[in-house]
């Protein structure tokens, strides 16, 4: 099978080069040092990413060993992966094009009922998530966490749930990819008592976190 993101190259002529050079790229690797890895010369491997040779079936078991090794898997794809296999409502989201959009979410987010429920991967933030949840969003680009500007952002708020208001807390973590700042969104219930007492002792409904 062949995937797009260059790891399963097997039966594509001309495809090798590009895997290769988009993994030196996002992994900071050097010519020479993925040439170490290969067993081939530098000079190999530039003409490997420029299309010049195509590999021999030993340097394609080499090149997939390296392809598929979990340490040179994009971050983006590991962060999505802990978030959607997590226990805990969370949910990772991207700043592209001018919106906040959710590029994945948990099974616990996805199935917690509202206002969860409207809170899915794809979603873009000008959709009707609810004014609680909008509210954060613009919370969380004010304060700079797309830009790296802040450690984290705790934040508790309210919304309605079966006809009974019910009090929530978020905490909001930059995480850099090497390419983007993405946000790693976690939420729980909170009790309306530890609602007050979060108002009380910071002063509001939210506090940011510096370095």
């Amino acid at each position: 099978m062949t995937q797009e993101n260059g790891t399963g190259c097997e039966g594509t002529p001309g495809r090798w080069g590009p895997a290769l050079r988009a993994l030196r790229l996002r992994s900071n690797m050097k010519q020479d040092d993925a040439a170490s890895r290969l067993r081939v010369s530098q000079s190999y491997i530039s003409r490997l990413e420029n299309g010049v040779v195509e590999p021999s079936p030993d340097i394609i078991s080499r090149l997939r060993a390296l392809l598929h090794n979990p340490v040179h898997r994009p971050l983006v794809d590991q962060l999505c992966a802990i978030v959607r296999h997590s226990p805990h409502a969370v949910a990772l989201l991207a700043y592209r094009d001018g919106a906040v959009s959710v590029i994945e979410a948990s099974s616990r987010y996805r199935h917690a009922g509202p206002p969860f429920d409207a809170y899915l991967p794809d979603m873009q933030t000008a959709d009707p998530l609810g004014q609680a949840v909008s509210n954060i969003v613009r919370q969380v680009l004010a304060c700079g966490a797309f830009d790296g500007e802040i450690a984290c952002m705790e934040v508790v708020w309210r919304a309605p749930v079966d006809g009974e208001m019910r009090s929530f807390h978020s905490v909001q973590t930059p995480v850099f990819t090497g390419t983007e700042w993405l946000v790693h969104s976690a939420t729980a219930a909170m009790s309306a008592a530890g609602y007050k007492a979060f108002l009380a002792r910071n002063g509001g409904p939210e506090i940011v976190h510096g370095f």
